[in-house]
């Protein structure tokens, strides 16, 4: 029995020993010229698509010996060698890829160090823009576009409907009040576009800048294109930093007090004073503009009286460069009132204010007058 045990060890020894030696033979091609040494490979890989170009970002760590790092494509017929230094630490490496043909790309990478060994193969890839891509571009759209009064001047607005994902800006090109030409610029996440200094009446012309990817390291932007609506030649006096500054006289209870000529309510209203006596004409009323107006650049101003009441008779309108009701004042213009709302021209073009004095000499209904609201509209008519 223990002769039999001895044979069967010998030869599951024997048999081991050969199967050792076939393995051995796949090998040999591969080590008969030693020990194969790696460059370091590079990490993080990644392709930036750009404008028939690439930038290839990478990082190298503690590979102080690599000496370049080589960029293949076109099933490797094309390649760029770029030389390196990096340090024991952490480098980053950034090469740029011009000239390239638009589309998508297949790159190999690896490096290269003092010694001429060569690192493993990294596979990523890539895309390039052109033509192709700016042809697939449209506007973004506008909702609206509407012109304002900003510190004295036109100020035109543009509101645009919500953008694509890869939207980066939107260009206005306008006319300015001076003729010249000037763009202003809204960031993707923005839906209002304010054209300082616009000449009313005027068109204008919209761009639209994108990126073809997140990241991507060049923009592509529409062709200038003419906008079918122009802006309007019209536009209203900013309300917000007015202020009523004094009355004559007034019934506070009685509409809510001479604040409220201002305060976008027809249904509200100043009403000269009844009560505890009558207070005898003129009646008068005085606003703080916030900023000097020129009545070149008025078109009207528009008077609303409270509503179905026919009190009010003749108002006429002042500008001034003092709050002082006494002071000097200059008439632009005077209107009798025989309607809820007035559109009243200026009649003297050429004063500058920046305080404006109402007066109302007459009324309908003797001593009794009232106010509801005041615009003032400027534009290009």
């Amino acid at each position: 029995m223990k002769r039999t045990v001895y044979i069967i060890l010998t030869l599951a020894a024997l048999s081991v020993l050969s199967s050792c030696d076939d393995f051995m033979d796949v090998h040999k091609d591969f080590i008969k010229d030693g020990e194969i040494i790696y460059s370091p490979k590079v990490d993080s890989v990644s392709f930036v698509a750009g404008e028939h170009r690439i930038l290839f970002h990478c990082w190298l760590y503690n590979s102080p010996n690599v000496r370049s790092v080589d960029l293949y494509w076109n099933e490797r017929r094309d390649s760029l060698i770029t030389a390196v230094t990096p340090s024991m630490g952490r480098d980053s490496v950034d090469i740029l890829l011009s000239g390239l043909e638009e589309k998508s790309y297949t790159f190999d990478v690896r490096t290269t160090d003092q010694f001429g060994h060569k690192s493993l193969w990294t596979t990523d890839f890539g895309n390039t823009y052109g033509a192709n891509y700016r042809a697939t571009l449209a506007d973004r759209r506008i909702n609206e576009i509407s012109l304002e009064e900003k510190d004295g001047v036109p100020r035109g607005k543009v509101t645009f409907f919500s953008g694509s994902t890869l939207l980066v800006r939107n260009e206005v090109r306008y006319v300015r009040n001076d003729g010249s030409r000037a763009i202003a610029t809204l960031p993707s996440d923005g839906q209002e576009l304010y054209c300082d200094g616009v000449k009313p009446g005027t068109s204008f012309e919209t761009r639209s800048f994108y990126i073809p990817e997140e990241e991507a390291i060049d923009t592509f932007a529409t062709e200038w294109a003419l906008n079918e609506t122009a802006f309007p030649l019209i536009y209203v006096f900013d309300r917000s930093k007015w202020t009523v500054l004094d009355v004559s006289d007034e019934t506070a209870s009685d509409g809510g007090g001479m604040h409220a000529v201002i305060d976008g309510n027809t249904g509200s209203y100043w009403h000269s004073r009844w009560d505890g006596g009558n207070v005898p004409l003129p009646h008068w009323l005085t606003i703080d503009l916030g900023a000097e107006i020129n009545t070149a650049d008025i078109v009207r101003f528009d008077l609303y009286r409270r509503p179905g009441n026919t009190d009010t008779k003749t108002v006429g309108i002042y500008l001034g460069n003092s709050p002082n009701p006494d002071g000097a004042w200059t008439k632009v213009a005077e209107t009798v009132v025989n309607a809820d709302k007035m559109e009243v021209a200026p009649s003297n073009r050429t004063v500058r204010g920046r305080y404006l004095k109402l007066v109302f000499p007459d009324s309908n209904r003797d001593p009794f007058t009232n106010l509801a609201e005041i615009y003032i509209y400027g534009g290009g008519m």
